[in-house]
């Protein structure tokens, strides 16, 4: 994998050049990021976050996006009252909430 070379000049950081940006993160121009988005975000996936810089000074953050391992189903809200002790509904019970829940 090519390391930007605004990111490592030959010999190592140059202090001098670089002293606002003395961080572990990794940094990109917007013409790397043009030629090659995939070495820039597999950068990103594995470093956790890299910047890209304008010509002009600014930079942009670019991390991936973490999506949870959390399940997208719902509770399982039978489980949990059977293990609570609490006994099922019978369905006239159901249809009063209903009518309370509506309003009625």
């Amino acid at each position: 994998m090519k390391r930007s070379p605004r990111s490592e000049p030959e010999g190592g950081i140059d202090p001098k050049g670089n002293a606002d940006m003395m961080s572990d993160m990794r940094i990109f121009t917007v013409r790397e990021l043009d030629r090659s988005p995939a070495v820039v975000l597999d950068a990103a996936e594995t470093e956790g976050a890299v910047l890209v810089r304008r010509r002009d000074g600014r930079s942009y953050r670019i991390s991936p996006e973490r999506i949870s391992n959390r399940s997208a189903t719902a509770p399982d809200f039978s489980a949990w009252r059977k293990s609570a002790g609490m006994p099922r509904l019978k369905q006239a019970q159901v249809q009063a909430v209903d009518r309370l829940i509506a309003g009625e």
